[in-house]
């Protein structure tokens, strides 16, 4: 497992970070085993429906990506990426565009069914963007960059299969602490929807992790972030780059709420832990 920081946020993340783990009240996902990723039964693109096109024009039940050897060479190369970037402890790359497509189609609705802090239309545009302006950084965008790589991070967390962890651990954890690097800057920055999106979307891969100290302070800064939002709105003072509606804002609101007090009941607990690691 890869170990580094850097500007974190104040978030001591790497000494009590389980990166297989998922939350108890995480769904498992249904499937079959492929090298380290798990493709659910439900995922094959043939069907017996009347209006299938032709079987040429069928997208292969297995990607290219995922064939034995292929994956496993790719894999590899990756991982050797990810190592080169923990030596010059600069971010870490992401993964081809191809592959995040397929991923995210498959696995959106799965790590959303929850918390739908944001649509799959809008994400989609985001990842895009991303691309298209830089695979290896933020580029003048964190709040982007973050949640980019925080919802990457929660797809390959549930498409991975049992018994795999550890062999996709590491690349889980790089997209993780990509978006890790930039909580500071999120949090001191003026906020807009897409900050608190990003900050959310960190909240809710930080649920299973041991530690909930991080998910603790995401949450709270994630909630401060939106009443300052909420009062320009009713101001008539909103801005943002990027423009939402406003059932985007509640859906928002919504998650940030039920996260918030999932925080609230975690602190509560703690208070009660003399033995624990409690926060006071």
């Amino acid at each position: 497992m890869l170990h580094r920081q850097k500007d974190n946020g104040n978030l001591d993340l790497p000494n009590a970070t389980d990166f297989t783990a998922r939350p108890e009240d995480e769904e498992q996902p249904q499937s079959l085993s492929l090298g380290a990723f798990a493709v659910n039964i439900g995922d094959s693109e043939s069907s017996s429906s009347l209006n299938c096109p032709p079987s040429k024009e069928r997208l292969p039940i297995f990607p290219d990506f995922l064939l034995p050897g292929t994956f496993d060479r790719n894999l590899a190369a990756f991982k050797a990426q990810l190592k080169e970037a923990t030596a010059q402890r600069t971010f870490y790359p992401l993964i081809p565009l191809h592959i995040s497509r397929r991923l995210i189609d498959n696995s959106f609705a799965d790590v959303m069914v929850e918390h739908p802090f944001i649509s799959l239309a809008c994400f989609m545009t985001l990842l895009e963007a991303q691309y298209a302006t830089s695979t290896v950084g933020p580029a003048e965008d964190a709040s982007r960059w973050a949640l980019v790589n925080a919802v990457l991070a929660l797809a390959i967390r549930f498409k991975t299969a049992v018994g795999s962890e550890s062999d996709i651990s590491p690349v889980t954890e790089s997209f993780y602490q990509n978006s890790v690097m930039v909580v500071r800057q999120l949090i001191l920055q003026d906020p807009n929807l897409l900050s608190v999106q990003a900050l959310l979307a960190i909240a809710v891969f930080s649920r299973g992790l041991p530690d909930p100290q991080a998910f603790i302070l995401l949450t709270t800064n994630a909630s401060r972030h939106l009443e300052i939002l909420s009062r320009r709105r009713f101001v008539g003072n909103f801005t943002s780059p990027v423009i939402y509606d406003g059932d985007q804002f509640e859906r928002v609101y919504e998650v940030s709420n039920r996260l918030s007090e999932e925080a609230s009941l975690i602190m509560q607990r703690q208070m009660y832990e003399p033995t624990g690691t409690g926060i006071l």
